[in-house]
């Protein structure tokens, strides 16, 4: 992270900026990546305090959902033509309930942390759904 959120700790008037820039970019993003989301089979939330980041949650909604490598190549462009910039930051991190965690970085340094859940298969005749 860079040194601005250092210095937010100490500058009541940066973190209150800050959250005003994350909540302004969340507009105009949310549009466009809810659409790419949707053409590729998740649906997408927001959670967390958008002070400091943007933080998502992409729930695989449909049975042809994208594999996760691909939902992010694809709601990475969506990011970029709003921003002009859509850099991942770092490879896959493990979360609990099969939950992977990366994080996009956009123009301006904003920080958009997505969660991804786990795709699971259909259960085949004579498996129990469980």
């Amino acid at each position: 992270m860079s040194d601005y959120f250092e210095a937010e700790k100490d500058v009541p008037a940066l973190r209150r900026a800050r959250g005003a820039y994350i909540a302004a970019l969340l507009d105009d993003l949310l549009p466009p990546m809810r659409t790419v989301a949707r053409a590729c089979g998740y649906a997408i939330a927001v959670h967390g305090s958008l002070q400091r980041d943007i933080d998502l949650i992409a729930v695989p909604w449909t049975a042809a959902a994208y594999e996760p490598e691909e939902f992010v190549k694809a709601l990475r462009g969506a990011v970029a033509g709003v921003t002009g910039r859509a850099h991942v930051s770092a490879e896959w991190t493990p979360k609990p309930h099969g939950r992977q965690a990366l994080t996009i970085i956009t123009s301006g340094d904003a920080y958009i942390d997505l969660s991804i859940m786990p795709r699971v298969r259909p259960p085949e005749d004579g498996e129990s759904a469980a």
